[in-house]
């Protein structure tokens, strides 16, 4: 039976959507996609807010209650900025978790939690295209819908109707995007501020052990079955292939190693010099694609490696909910990962 320390879970997560995940700021009736510009040319992305505001609808919907927020108006009544109520910062109940997950910021007394939450958000595998679609409104302009027209007076409208109406461009683009998360246990659940003052390490106060434990299992559920409506679209966006696992450091080993061809195969290669060089062991590590994927590797290299046990076809949501069902927390607050 293995029982290792560890400080971090983190995974590296292949997914898919038919749509591009976020929208820059729009000019006229011009919409485009978020892109970020990297070596290869535009890449669409998201933000880290964008998981973050869907990680906190998930968890909302499991029963999490959300932390109050305290509104600063001016003196005309306007909202000038916002952040998280102070007393909820110091809960160590579910009313405090929503903080604790996030992190936050009181500007005031300059007091703030960095996110033990860590993420890279989703980025495109392949480039933007500079794919545009038109939109029209021809269903309000359907004869055969019978439907009543009038001006805008409200006096009945007799002309010839015209056969569409042209609303908008918005870019369009669906791809395999990749993110990252990391997750610090050993801040996770744990308050550093009390009475308004940060608490030092040692005196720092920790939830319930069932608490955190349930804590991760549901953000990690939340992650597993991450959706983002946009568009009047709802895409489910599964984890096709995740690498990672529970480590002794707060590393995302392999942030950067997802890649595809040109036949839009899982390129492996990297992920399997990153165990190898990092040293992984197989009882702590994530590689699991999903056998809708089609992958390559070096076979040389692979068998060199003899990491053929840890890169593996499977079930990723599977594999990523056994590996948080075997981490513990003792009696010292640590977390433990136990063996298979």
């Amino acid at each position: 039976m293995i029982n290792n320390i560890i400080s971090s879970v983190s995974m590296t997560i292949l997914t898919e959507s038919s749509v591009a995940l976020s929208n820059d700021q729009g000019f006229g009736n011009y919409t485009p996609i978020k892109k970020g510009f990297m070596s290869d040319g535009p890449h669409a992305i998201t933000s880290v807010g964008t998981i973050t505001y869907e990680i906190r609808k998930g968890l909302h919907k499991k029963g999490w209650p959300l932390s109050g927020i305290v509104l600063n108006v001016d003196k005309k009544g306007k909202i000038t900025n916002m952040h998280s109520y102070e007393k909820d910062i110091e809960n160590c109940d579910k009313h405090g978790m929503e903080n604790d997950i996030m992190g936050y910021l009181i500007p005031d007394k300059q007091i703030s939690k960095t996110s033990p939450l860590r993420i890279i958000p989703l980025k495109s595998l392949h480039t933007f295209k500079n794919d545009t679609q038109l939109i029209t409104n021809r269903g309000f302009l359907e004869t055969e819908l019978e439907r009543e027209y009038f001006k805008k007076d409200g006096e009945k409208y007799d002309s010839e109707l015209p056969k569409t109406q042209a609303l908008a461009n918005e870019e369009i683009f669906g791809d395999y995007y990749v993110y990252t998360i990391t997750i610090e246990l050993d801040r996770f659940g744990v308050k550093e501020v009390k009475d308004g003052k940060y608490l030092a390490p040692k005196d720092r106060i920790y939830m319930d052990k069932e608490l955190r434990k349930e804590a991760l299992v549901d953000v990690v559920d939340v992650i597993c079955n991450l959706t983002r409506t946009i568009k009047h679209q709802t895409v489910l966006l599964k984890p096709l292939a995740v690498f990672g696992g529970a480590f002794e450091s707060v590393v995302p080993y392999f942030w950067n190693d997802i890649s595809m061809d040109v036949e839009n195969r899982l390129n492996l290669n990297e992920v399997a010099e990153t165990i190898y060089s990092y040293d992984l062991p197989k009882e702590n590590t994530l590689a699991v694609y999903s056998n809708r994927i089609n992958t390559k590797i070096d076979k040389e290299f692979y068998e060199k490696l003899d990491i053929k046990d840890i890169i593996k076809a499977g079930y990723p949501v599977k594999e990523i909910k056994g590996l948080i069902s075997r981490l513990d927390i003792n009696d010292d607050n640590k977390w433990y990962l136990k063996g298979e």
